[in-house]
């Protein structure tokens, strides 16, 4: 381990970056003071350009948005806080049944201006540089430093930021603006994150990076790139000086990608989150697939599914367990099993400091009162647009409920979870790309070559995870009625925890009083 880095060994739990906004600055600066250095804090990266989009148009709560803003002009001699805070704001909020302004659409064009690519012969490769709208990368740079520098303001705590590694457009901009603001720690999920790690040195020094993204039909040797370079953005004013390069953690499931990423060509991850299937949020689907499920439809998870923390530990690096490990008992079994600590999420989601909505925090504990078990509150669902499964809260009144499903029209008007595809060769053999959702409309779905199949029961998490944190989108029910988009909430399995703290939902509880009642109140660290 780099001695940079050896900081990690001291954190004993790292607060989980759940949802969109749930895990917000509020949140991760709260967790991160409670014990500097032993806690770390995180903030979720998930569509922090549409949330801060749309605080802004509910004028700016607080002057926390326009002050980050102001933080990154003053500190990078720029003006992109200005041009954010003059594109999204409005004084004294929009009307509650007017629309919020949609950002622009992260959707990648050829950097070349050609309206499509021409199939290769056989046998060969070819590149193809893509580019996105530059009002749309200043607005992931300025929500990842003003997100990241609310939370490191006023305590010498560490604050990590989380991403989803399917989520491929945004990340390298959200992380960077993240970085600009001193970030801690990058933990990233849902996929296989290499070369990530090298993407946090390489952006350290402002140099220039890509992502290579994941493109449906295309032929064998050909590569679509985004690339990403800090020292011709904005004239290169954010570049005067090297960055912090923030730790690097996975999260993986099992030990497989573990040892897979610790012998990478590129840059090993400082470490490990081994997240089980337990956990909140997307989980890794069952080794043997989704398609043996229980009684309730859940894919069935085995043994298989299980990490070998031997194995895990024989890596050298430190690594954190997650899922179902949030109480005294499991966090001393963590440590003695080679963990350095624990990762937390849902008794965080459920604190006060959290950007779950509070109504939806008062169904949960009002489930409690009335001693709803926790596989009757919780399922494993096949929601996700993503194809991996997801933890949901059955909650009535929310995207669970079937009947508030079936009653959303399908609408795509954000895109975070699209795939990006080719369409088949035209007369001239040329090839459009394409975005698609299985969440979206069905008919516009097959259209680009999906399978109706795959469009089953699929959720817009994108919509609806906004709206759990209050920022739902205006707009018309199948039947032509104006209504809020539905919320969707998402906890781990395991609620004992919770139910404690919050004796069992008949009090609500701070995210200092999670720290407490997993290492103990008043617990001092040598």
């Amino acid at each position: 381990m780099e001695q940079a880095m050896s900081f990690l060994e001291h954190v004993q739990v790292i607060q989980g970056g759940m949802g969109v906004y749930v895990s917000n600055w509020k949140l991760a600066k709260t967790v991160a003071s409670s014990r500097p250095g032993f806690v770390a804090g995180t903030v979720s990266g998930t569509g922090l350009d549409i949330v801060y989009a749309r605080l802004l148009q509910l004028g700016n709560p607080g002057g926390y948005i326009s002050q980050a803003l102001q933080a990154l002009d003053q500190m990078y001699d720029t003006t992109i806080g200005k041009e954010i805070f003059e594109t999204y704001y409005v004084a004294k909020g929009k009307g509650p049944k007017a629309r919020f302004k949609n950002v622009p659409r992260p959707t990648p064009k050829p950097a070349n201006g050609s309206s499509g690519f021409p199939l290769p012969p056989p046998g060969t490769k070819a590149t193809y540089t893509l580019e996105l709208d530059e009002q749309l990368i200043k607005l992931l740079i300025a929500a990842g430093f003003a997100e990241t520098w609310l939370a490191k303001q006023g305590h010498h705590g560490l604050i990590f930021i989380n991403f989803l590694h399917k989520i491929e457009i945004p990340f390298m901009y959200a992380l960077y603006g993240a970085m600009l603001a001193g970030v801690d720690g990058v933990l990233v999920g849902a996929g296989n994150p290499d070369g990530k790690p090298n993407m946090c040195n390489m952006l350290a020094n402002h140099e220039e990076v890509y992502v290579e993204l994941n493109v449906l039909y295309k032929e064998s040797g050909e590569k679509f790139i985004l690339p990403f370079n800090p020292k011709r953005f904005d004239n290169g004013r954010l570049t005067a000086k090297p960055l912090k390069r923030p730790a690097f953690l996975a999260i993986v499931s099992l030990e497989d990608l573990a040892f897979s990423l610790a012998k990478s060509s590129t840059m090993p991850p400082d470490g490990f989150v081994i997240e089980n299937y337990k956990a909140g949020g997307h989980n890794a689907n069952p080794v043997e697939g989704i398609f043996k499920r229980d009684e309730l439809g859940q894919p069935v998870y085995g043994e298989k599914d299980i990490a070998d923390l031997e194995a895990i530990k024989s890596i050298g690096l430190p690594f954190w367990l997650g899922g179902a490990f949030a109480s005294a008992t499991k966090y001393q079994e963590a440590r003695a099993s080679g963990a350095t600590g624990i990762q937390v999420g849902s008794l965080f989601a459920l604190a006060e400091e959290s950007g779950l909505l509070p109504e939806h925090k008062t169904a949960i504990f009002k489930e409690f009162k009335n001693a709803k078990d926790d596989k009757a509150m919780v399922r494993t669902t096949m929601y996700s647009p993503t194809g991996f499964s997801f933890k949901v809260a059955m909650l009535n009144g929310t995207l669970a409920d079937k009947n508030i499903y079936e009653n959303r029209q399908r609408i795509c008007d954000i895109g975070l979870l699209q795939q990006l595809g080719l369409t088949k060769p035209d007369a001239q053999n040329v090839r459009k790309l394409f975005q698609r959702c299985p969440a979206a409309p069905v008919n516009g779905f097959l259209e680009k070559r999906g399978m109706e199949r795959n469009t089953e029961d699929k959720r817009c998490l994108c919509n609806a995870l906004l709206a759990t944190i209050g920022l739902a989108q205006i707009t018309k029910d199948k039947n032509g009625n104006e209504m809020e988009e539905p919320s969707i909430v998402t906890i781990g399995e395991n609620l004992q925890g919770i139910r404690e703290i919050s004796c069992n939902g008949q009090t609500s509880y701070s995210c200092r009083n999670v720290v407490d009642y997993i290492l103990g109140a008043g617990k001092k660290f040598a």
